[in-house]
């Protein structure tokens, strides 16, 4: 029996966060002494020349110049962004939506071209790649960095990070950098120009991190709280810092800040488990913290990729991404759902050659995704998407010199994986093979619900065989949308429950949840979340006394949930069971059937006492905005659809102070098993489950850590 104790996580915190992190010295002294010090350093050109043109690189390269002469060589410079009225998240509606992601196509465009074109001039040395560089960069310090017009219409300084940040960042992400590689080729009067602009905008966007307190974050810690996109931007702090090493004296602190930052704060959504509070979306930031990782090494510092946190953070996506798409916690763009992408396959490929760990490397090749890989890619759409294919050719070279080990078997790795740091719980019975997985992930995260975190603690998602059974609810047309705020963010939809028609506080970092028990036996791994915290925030002061929630994955075949719901006074409690197929309920024996293509999911609940009244709601309360379900909707590309789900409300028919509310979970390959599942609960509270595959277990429970789990044949 492996028993992992967490009730002294929240105690220790503090202590585990200072002394996780090893002391590293100043990096000022790895920084080259001669410019070009980022893309493509002095003293490289020769080696990055011959990857390009006969080594690994070569495909790629080929590649971005074909589609560069073809769609950018002649492309005139665009016309600057201007506003579009009130730039707050809060106030955006789907048409300020589609202008908010048009400037950032037009941003990550030119800095696109800028960068493909003064790769391709350092490799062929032809004046037209190095003409359409310099043109590109002297045309956007031309652009406004004062968007506070926009009352007065549409102005410039629509790229300004304090009117649209996500525009500013393609923007500042790039455009240094492709200075300090072709710096030389400009004139007096240029260079000056350039670093004027590059002086504000680099003020701007630095006076932005610091406004989000991103100086004091803390390690795997909301002692401080976290604000996404700051965080996000500290990659190109350090970045940008050395590419106007010569010409800023100011970027000398903007290095120590962000080298700093990523030796003693970093990341502050997770910790030595590798976790990513924010969800496996959003954990597709550290390919843009990774290229911070990548300029270390490029340097010769040590450090890169050392932290425990770069170890383990591959394995938080191995645990919880399949190759086909499915729901998962937090925000999910791609139509309310994610899988493994050709952009992380190929980041996973990258760190296997970092770290020598076959096992990212056999991952890796568990995409299906039919999108381009960078390598395929090239230059075609080139938008606001990053990292760009010139981005991974980069980064490929800088690691080239290890070699790329054997693949290693992920049957090698544990079934189940727990991270800590972060709260969530992913379960396997065929980790890697995803045709026979079943796979369900738990969540009771002290992280809360705010940024793109939802309202889910205690919530589970169960995948099996490829296919969707218990989803969670994950649209989101744009942030803070209509049903995003009426529908994603609240626990009801979720897997999970509502005390009175209520479930947990959104957007609150206090709506806590924590994994209290984590223990793996030979037939069992049972863990418990604890979400007392989150649900007595939406209730009245006192009237939540215990939240609880055991899950335990049994013979890795099916799942047991033991609800326990303690009020001051007799409430409703109401089971929520979501499928992307409609559900059928079956009162008479509270049972709930979920067909998908090629598996199934039957699930039955049980209390003592009471029974249940089932309703099935076939959309969601408040409905996702029709230019996206029909397609309309500018600047946005989905691989999926925005189809209707269906919602199981399933509520005990006796109001109680306590609720003790049983379901077990089977889940098939292609249709209903033949035998049914019968369950039963006897007075003892003891649980007996007749298995569709013929068997008989009897289970018992107790909050003191007792689970006995016996079973018969029939």
């Amino acid at each position: 029996m492996r028993i992992i104790a967490t009730g002294l996580l929240t105690v220790i915190a503090g202590l585990a966060a200072a002394s996780s992190i090893s002391a590293k010295p100043d990096s000022s002294h790895y920084v080259p002494a001669a410019s070009p010090r980022t893309l493509v350093p002095a003293g490289s050109e020769a080696a990055f020349r011959a990857y390009v043109t006969t080594g690994e690189g070569r495909a790629a390269f080929e590649k971005i110049k074909a589609d560069f002469d073809r769609d950018y060589l002649a492309m005139p410079f665009p016309d600057e962004p201007l506003t579009y009225g009130d730039p707050s998240p809060s106030v955006r509606d789907q048409v300020k939506a589609d202008f908010w992601r048009g400037a950032q196509d037009v941003c990550g465009r030119v800095s696109g071209v800028a960068e493909a074109a003064a790769l391709i001039w350092k490799v062929t040395g032809e004046e037209q790649y190095l003409a359409k560089a310099k043109a590109f960069i002297l045309g956007e310090v031309s652009w406004s960095l004062d968007g506070s017009g926009w009352k007065q219409g549409p102005q410039t300084g629509a790229t300004d990070i304090f009117y649209n940040d996500e525009a500013h960042f393609r923007l500042w992400r790039k455009l240094p950098l492709v200075y300090d590689l072709i710096r030389d080729q400009f004139t007096d009067e240029e260079r000056t120009r350039i670093i004027a602009h590059y002086r504000v905008r680099g003020e701007h966007s630095l006076r932005f991190i610091k406004e989000s307190c991103t100086e004091k974050l803390r390690y795997n810690s909301l002692a401080v709280t976290p604000s996404s996109h700051p965080v996000r931007f500290m990659p190109m702090t350090g970045l940008t810092a050395l590419a106007l090493w010569d010409d800023l004296p100011e970027t000398r602190a903007w290095w120590d800040f962000a080298d700093r930052f990523y030796a003693d704060q970093f990341p502050p959504w997770g910790g030595d488990d590798g976790g990513w509070a924010e969800g496996v979306a959003y954990w597709r930031g550290v390919i843009e913290h990774a290229a911070f990782q990548d300029q270390l090494l490029a340097m010769g510092d040590p450090s890169a990729y050392a932290s425990k946190f770069w170890k383990n953070t591959p394995y938080f996506q191995v645990y919880n991404v399949q190759p086909y798409r499915h729901t998962q916690f937090g925000d999910l763009s791609n139509a309310g759902m994610f899988n493994l992408e050709p952009v992380v396959a190929e980041l996973m490929q990258h760190l296997a050659r970092v770290q020598q760990d076959g096992r990212l490397l056999s991952y890796a090749e568990l995409c299906t995704d039919e999108r381009d890989t960078p390598v395929e890619k090239g230059l075609a759409g080139l938008d606001r998407i990053y990292p760009t294919s010139a981005e991974f050719l980069i980064r490929n070279f800088i690691a080239s010199d290890r070699p790329l080990p054997a693949p290693a078997p992920l049957s090698t790795l544990p079934l189940n994986r727990h991270f800590t740091d972060v709260g969530w719980v992913s379960l396997h019975s065929a980790l890697g093979q995803p045709s026979d997985d079943i796979h369900a992930t738990f969540i009771s995260s002290p992280y809360g619900s705010f940024s793109h975190s939802h309202a889910h603690q205690n919530a589970f998602v169960l995948n099996a065989y490829g296919e969707n059974l218990a989803v969670t609810g994950a649209y989101r047309e744009w942030h803070n949308s209509p049903h995003h705020e009426g529908w994603t963010r609240l626990t009801k939809s979720k897997n999970a429950i509502l005390i009175d028609d209520q479930g947990q506080k959104p957007k609150d970092q206090a709506s806590q949840g924590k994994i209290t028990r984590y223990i793996e036996t030979p037939r069992t791994t049972w863990t418990t979340g604890d979400a007392t915290a989150a649900y007595a925030l939406a209730q009245p002061k006192g009237h939540v006394k215990r939240v609880t929630r055991d899950f335990i994955f049994v013979d890795r075949r099916y799942v047991i949930i033991r609800d326990v719901v303690q009020l001051s006074s007799p409430g409703k409690f109401t089971f929520l069971l979501h499928a992307l197929k409609p559900i059928e309920w079956r009162p008479e024996d509270a049972t709930a059937l979920i067909r998908s293509h090629d598996a199934t999911l039957t699930t039955q609940l049980l209390t003592k006492g009471a029974g249940f009244k089932g309703r099935v709601q076939d959309h969601a309360d408040v409905p996702v905005d029709p230019a996206y379900t029909q397609g309309t909707a500018e600047n946005y590309f989905t691989t999926g659809k925005w189809d209707e789900q269906s919602h199981l409300f399933a509520d005990v028919d006796t109001d109680r102070k306590e609720h003790v509310v049983y379901a077990v979970l089977w889940p098939e390959r292609s249709g209903f098993p033949a035998q049914p599942l019968r369950t039963s609960l006897g007075a003892d509270a003891t649980l007996t489950i007749h298995r569709p595959d013929g068997g008989i277990d009897t289970v018992q429970l107790t909050d003191s850590g007792q689970l006995k789990l016996s079973s018969v044949t029939q």
